[in-house]
């Protein structure tokens, strides 16, 4: 016993300190082995359509030409809008002639007009006469000078009567030449504005001819684009099926691990105090 103690004595009396170790674990993930076929071959068939030349665009005309109807109704139009319309040339040329008032100065139907009431008023003069000449004759003074008062009044009556009438007809022929000239005048920016319609027809055109050409144009750009961006697109492909493919992996973690030699001899001893407790025991008995 005294051993023991001593022994004792010597770890407890001689001091110690505790140690800190570093144990480090490694840990390996693997793929599922029944995926990993699945994912060699999705790999093999990526790299295989990175390094192959497709995909390829397509290679016909990926737009429609115009039609021969159209063509030929742009063609149409692009005639019919430079030469113009001759009935609003003729219609502008009416108006500019009513506008200046050509029409004001003689009326070709003017002598139509007069003439039937001229012939009435002459008809009115010629019986006046007839009837102071049989009254003149019957009263015995014909050729007196009351009968050339009563023929000269009958005359004046057939002036004042003819004047009456041209004035009359004068008066409304330049009123209503007025009022068309007002009419044309006013309607004169119309006619100013009708000239754009024919041009704005024939800018429809162009830009319709202009829009087949951006087509064709746009197609060619496509396909300059889509080689252009070709090895980008196929490169992003690939890439995007190996980051997206199950894989295996290794962790490592370290960890401190505590330890002290006066607690462990400790343990050990009394350990072997307790088995020699025991042989002491079954000796006794």
């Amino acid at each position: 016993m005294g051993g023991i103690t001593s022994a004792i004595g010597g770890i407890f009396g001689g001091g110690g300190g505790g140690r800190v170790d570093q144990r480090t674990t490694t840990t390996m993930n693997q793929i599922d082995p029944m995926l990993q076929p699945y994912v060699q071959f999705g790999l093999g068939e990526a790299r295989r359509l990175y390094e192959s030349a497709g995909p390829s665009y397509f290679p016909g005309q990926t737009y429609v030409d115009p039609s021969a109807n159209t063509l030929a109704a742009l063609q149409a139009g692009e005639q019919r809008a430079t030469a113009g319309s001759p009935l609003l040339r003729a219609a502008q040329a009416e108006n500019l002639a009513n506008v200046q008032g050509n029409y004001l100065g003689g009326n070709p139907f003017f002598q139509g007009a007069f003439n039937p009431a001229a012939k009435a008023a002459q008809q009115s003069y010629y019986d006046a006469i007839q009837n102071v000449a049989s009254k003149a004759s019957s009263a015995g003074r014909y050729g007196s000078g009351a009968y050339g008062q009563l023929t000269d009044r009958a005359t004046g009556t057939f002036a004042n009567a003819l004047t009456d009438v041209a004035g009359k007809l004068a008066y409304q022929n330049y009123a209503d030449e007025r009022g068309r000239q007002a009419a044309a005048t006013a309607a004169a920016p119309g006619m100013a504005e009708a000239d754009y319609g024919d041009i704005q027809r024939l800018l429809a055109i162009g830009q319709s001819r202009e829009g087949y050409a951006q087509t064709a144009l746009q197609d060619q750009i496509n396909r300059y684009n889509y080689e252009q961006n070709l090895p980008q697109a196929k490169l992003q492909s690939f890439l995007s099926g190996v980051y997206g493919a199950p894989s295996g992996g290794v962790s490592t973690s370290t960890q401190p691990v505590y330890s002290d030699p006066g607690q462990q001899a400790l343990g050990n001893l009394l350990g072997i105090a307790g088995t020699g407790a025991s042989l002491y025991s079954a000796f006794r008995k």
